[in-house]
């Protein structure tokens, strides 16, 4: 039953992503796992579904993330983040953020409080220690960036720590091109 639903939903979402659009989802229904990826993201099994994908016109990724996600929490556009072009943030709950820049999408953030389900294909989620990460992703870079601890690795989501032991826990996740708004 778990791999209907979760076949109804990808069609659902390739529905969305193609323009045929999609409906938020039912109260009824439990939202799927959501795996966080360095080029979008995608609902359950990482390396079986296409997902969501940056470079997906807005209208089609709000339409996708919704039945993922559920109806947009609200909107901002900031206009300082975009280099030149303003940037528009459109926010979920369970502190997730879609970023668009050019009626493109172009990044995602995860920050705290954030729910559970939402992972990376490693596992790393927010809370995770920095041991965790390292062991999920080897070879990572981690420093004290000029927006605090960081872990970064070319073709892996990046995020932010409370610190740089291995018991230190990750605090914010994201990929592609974010604009931090606090």
């Amino acid at each position: 039953m778990a791999v209907l639903r979760l076949g109804l939903l990808m069609a659902a979402v390739g529905g969305a992503i193609s323009g045929y659009g999609a409906a938020a989802p039912s109260a009824a229904r439990p939202l799927p796992r959501v795996v966080l990826r360095s080029d979008g993201i995608a609902s359950g099994d990482a390396h079986r579904s296409q997902g969501l994908r940056f470079g997906t016109a807005k209208s089609a990724a709000v339409a996708a993330a919704s039945v993922l996600l559920g109806t947009p929490l609200g909107s901002q556009v900031s206009p300082d983040c975009g280099i030149g072009h303003p940037m528009t943030l459109v926010t979920y709950k369970g502190g997730f953020t879609l970023q668009f820049l050019k009626e493109k999408l172009v990044g995602w953030s995860l920050d705290r409080p954030a729910d559970p389900r939402f992972r990376t294909a490693a596992g790393i989620t927010i809370g995770s220690t920095l041991a965790a990460v390292r062991k999920g992703y080897p070879n990572i870079d981690v420093d004290d960036g000029s927006l605090g601890p960081m872990f970064t690795r070319l073709g892996d989501p990046s995020g932010f720590l409370d610190g740089l032991s291995p018991n230190s826990h990750v605090t914010g996740l994201y990929a592609g091109r974010t604009c931090m708004v606090w």
